[in-house]
């Protein structure tokens, strides 16, 4: 509120002595007193708003539309004393829908970055496969401690409950929302080791391909 009281003694100009007196009971109504003497000064300031984009009371009212928007405020008014609109004020600030989040289990695959924290609760970094810099809690002293022995050590599949956020590349936990439960280390054999033994296994049909990695690589629809 102190922002947009600032701005809106811009609006009218500091140097006609706007004082704020207060909000009008069950809205959010702000009262401004001008000075009698200043009040010619503060219509030229309010028509400058309107017409002249070089103008500080155009800048100033720029600026009110721009944090209306960001509010999710569309439509304002500056009224005078007799409730005449004397200035409208719409934005075209395009807001964002609103973060779709759910309350759920799951696991996150990725590499330890880093472990801070000296209380109870400890952030762990991790980065997914993604390139997703994600930030978990730790409330285990001991699965802290187990963690930072896996840093930029090879990949982790990290096991939490708490807020997830879906966001255009799927959905991730929401940042400093989501504990962890427990973790493993992943298996790094290369593929290519697998599909070696699979392949020493009688009647195993990976055997009888003749590219078994290229086969699984189009089932499993990855892009070179």
């Amino acid at each position: 509120m102190g922002e947009y009281i600032q701005q809106l003694a811009k609006l009218l100009g500091d140097e006609n002595h706007p004082t704020f007196k207060g909000i009008a009971k069950g809205s959010t109504i702000l009262r401004t007193k001008i000075p009698e003497e200043r009040m010619p000064y503060v219509a030229h300031r309010i028509k400058e708003s309107i017409s002249d984009e070089a103008s500080r009371g155009w800048k100033a009212k720029t600026v009110l539309m721009d944090m209306l928007g960001k509010d999710g405020i569309k439509t304002a008014n500056l009224l005078d004393t007799e409730g005449n609109v004397v200035l409208a004020l719409s934005t075209t600030v395009d807001l964002e829908p609103p973060a779709i989040k759910v309350y759920q289990s799951g696991s996150i695959d990725g590499v330890v970055t880093g472990i801070v924290g000296a209380d109870d609760t400890m952030h762990l970094h991790i980065r997914d496969y993604l390139d997703r810099d994600l930030k978990l809690l730790v409330r285990d002293e001991n699965i802290a401690r187990t963690l930072l022995t896996q840093f930029r050590n090879g990949h982790v599949r990290v096991y939490v409950h708490g807020t997830w956020v879906r966001a255009d590349n799927g959905w991730h936990p929401e940042a400093s929302k989501c504990t962890v439960d427990s973790f493993e280390v992943l298996d790094e054999t290369p593929i290519s080791d697998v599909f070696k033994r699979l392949n020493q296994i009688d009647g195993n049909g990976w055997a009888e391909l003749e590219n078994p990695i290229k086969f699984w690589e189009d089932i499993r629809g990855v892009e070179h």
